[in-house]
């Protein structure tokens, strides 16, 4: 077997509030991917992967993908676009600090395991 790369997956959550008066609550979360770009260096990239513990006014959505789908369709119809709100709220969410203490946790675990990392072996 020869391993051809390797990463290091760190999901954070965060919590934001979108709309007027901040009528739509939720946690989102995304996914801090670290790995080996072909250059030697370390490659970040940042990726949604999940809304959840949605509450409009304060009152929790049922749970589920269709629950949100539904929810988001009657938001619709009253002219909120529920998903731009959450793509603007969403953007720069995950601080650069937090990028930074990934790709220093990726660097440290290859001075641990160095030869887990050493791709001429």
């Amino acid at each position: 077997m020869k391993i051809k790369g390797k990463t290091l997956l760190v999901s954070v959550e965060n919590e934001i509030k979108v709309g007027r008066n901040d009528a739509i609550e939720a946690t989102v979360e995304h996914q801090i991917i670290a790995y080996d770009k072909d250059d030697g260096s370390i490659g970040i990239d940042v990726d949604f992967i999940d809304i959840d513990n949605i509450r409009f006014l304060g009152i929790p959505i049922d749970t589920g993908y269709a629950a949100y789908g539904r929810f988001k369709d009657q938001m619709l119809e009253l002219g909120i676009n529920v998903n731009d709100l959450v793509e603007e709220a969403t953007q720069g969410i995950v601080s650069s600090k937090e990028i930074f203490e990934v790709k220093k946790c990726f660097a440290d675990l290859k001075l641990a395991f160095p030869k887990y990392f050493d791709n001429n072996k």
